[in-house]
């Protein structure tokens, strides 16, 4: 048992003292001044960000419509115009995403995040091969998001996130989570980023982007 508390005691000695850089300079005397460093925990920080995401099941759902369901009898009208259009294919735009955030700590940063994507599926005359209609459906969300920063450096920092809030589209809105299963951004002021998703995230399971940091320089 004393061992044990022994090595309890070292180890918590040695967090001590991991977090601290020390300084040792010499008066004109014989005297030895040593000066600590502490880290500090707070960053008094802002940042900006804008990113694009790759399709998810999250997203899909939300993008998916049911307007057949719903109109399943076509006109005379409807069935004639229809043989003079063709659907072209549908594209996806990517699920674009800008977020704020404040580092409250060096492990925490809390803001906000806003995602929107969505596939277009445009129509097509038979003859002239104009564009005639383009039938979009898309998704949005809101959530408040929570950043746990594992490794924190100037120029480095590795995280995950946690998001709640609300997604819509396709004329339904639910409550939704979004995992960041982990993150890594690289630069000062002007920064860049890449994030691995879960696959029922709405911001998509691969995300990159770029953000800015205001006051970077300011620590208390």
């Amino acid at each position: 048992m004393k061992h044990i508390t022994l090595l309890i005691c070292a180890l918590i000695v040695t967090g001590v003292v991991s977090a601290q850089s020390s300084t040792v300079k010499h008066d004109n005397g014989d005297n030895t001044v040593t000066i600590t460093r502490v880290t500090p925990k707070r960053v008094n920080q802002h940042d900006l960000r804008l990113g694009v995401g790759t399709p998810s099941l999250g997203m899909a759902l939300f993008m998916t419509t049911y307007s057949d369901n719903y109109y399943p009898d076509k006109s005379f009208r409807e069935q004639i115009l229809n043989t003079k259009t063709y659907e072209a294919g549908s594209y996806f735009t990517g699920i674009y995403s800008l977020s704020y955030a404040y580092h409250s700590r060096r492990w925490l940063q809390c803001g906000v995040t806003v995602n929107f994507g969505a596939v277009i599926t445009p129509t097509r005359h038979v003859e002239s091969k104009k564009v005639v209609s383009r039938d979009m459906h898309y998704m949005v969300s809101l959530m408040p998001s929570f950043r746990f920063v594992y490794l924190y450096r100037e120029k480095v920092q590795l995280y995950s996130t946690v998001s709640v809030g609300f997604a819509a589209g396709s004329g339904m809105a639910l409550p939704w989570a979004d995992l960041t299963l982990i993150g890594c951004t690289f630069g000062r002021k002007l920064f860049g980023f890449v994030e691995l998703g879960s696959l029922t995230g709405i911001g998509g399971c691969g995300r990159v982007g770029i953000g800015y940091r205001i006051d970077s320089k300011k620590r208390r």
